[in-house]
């Protein structure tokens, strides 16, 4: 292994592959888009009260929303397995110089369908539980686990085999990850913040730049740990 890389170059290099290939933005755009779909499938069928002055005006629609989540975050978290396994392809030819074709990373990512829908499920489920229990479990949980996928599409391991794996690899680099993992983040408040006060009379233009930061930071944030792999082991 080479040494750990330096994080700032990380997300500086990552993000300039985003500029530099934004085709890349399509499969997160489908995906912010269903979660988008899935929101207002929620606000339609759960009856929430107008009016709520305390938990307990919650306690009759409880259930059902706490069920919306975990199901919710779940389902995600297996489609975003799925996408993080095109990336993981995607990435790896754009650091080789090789054409982006996300049709072929598509093709090579369904052979391995159920291995990174096994992880994603199982890993959505562990941090909605441990998010739900308390936040620092669900958080250690996505330490230890964002640099799964690669780990499942590069080196042909199983679901428990690529967690393990990813476990360790993060275990020397827990403050970068969690730098990873902030950084984004950040920007995707500030940006929110900013069209919030700037578009606040047309609900519409900032619902749809929403779409537009969740999908560049999202992508952003499947692009990180397939780029810190590869730099890490010297792939390319």
């Amino acid at each position: 292994m080479n040494k750990e890389v330096n994080k700032k170059e990380v997300l500086n290099e990552t993000f300039k592959i985003i500029l530099n290939k934004p085709i890349i933005l399509l499969p997160m755009i489908i995906l912010v888009l269903f979660s988008r779909l899935q929101d207002y499938l929620a606000r339609s069928y759960i009856d929430i009260p107008g009016n709520i002055k305390s938990i307990e005006d919650l306690m009759p629609v409880l259930p059902s929303i706490l069920a919306y989540f975990i199901i919710s975050s779940i389902l995600l978290c297996i489609i975003y397995a799925i996408i993080e396994g095109i990336y993981t392809v995607t990435i790896k030819n754009i650091l080789e110089n090789k054409d982006v074709n996300l049709g072929t990373a598509s093709g090579l990512t369904s052979k391995k369908a159920p291995i990174l829908i096994a992880s994603g499920f199982l890993i959505g489920l562990m941090i909605s539980a441990g998010t739900l229990l308390l936040i620092i479990p669900g958080m250690y949980f996505t330490i230890w686990y964002f640099y799964t996928i690669p780990f499942i599409m590069l080196e042909n391991r199983g679901v428990l085999d690529g967690m393990k794996a990813s476990k360790e690899f993060a275990r020397n680099k827990k403050s970068n990850t969690i730098y990873f993992l902030t950084i984004p983040f950040l920007y995707l408040f500030l940006g929110s913040s900013i069209a919030g006060v700037v578009f606040y009379s047309v609900p519409m233009a900032y619902y749809a730049i929403n779409i537009v930061l969740d999908s560049i930071i999202f992508t952003w944030y499947s692009v990180i740990p397939v780029y810190v792999y590869l730099k890490e082991f010297g792939r390319w």
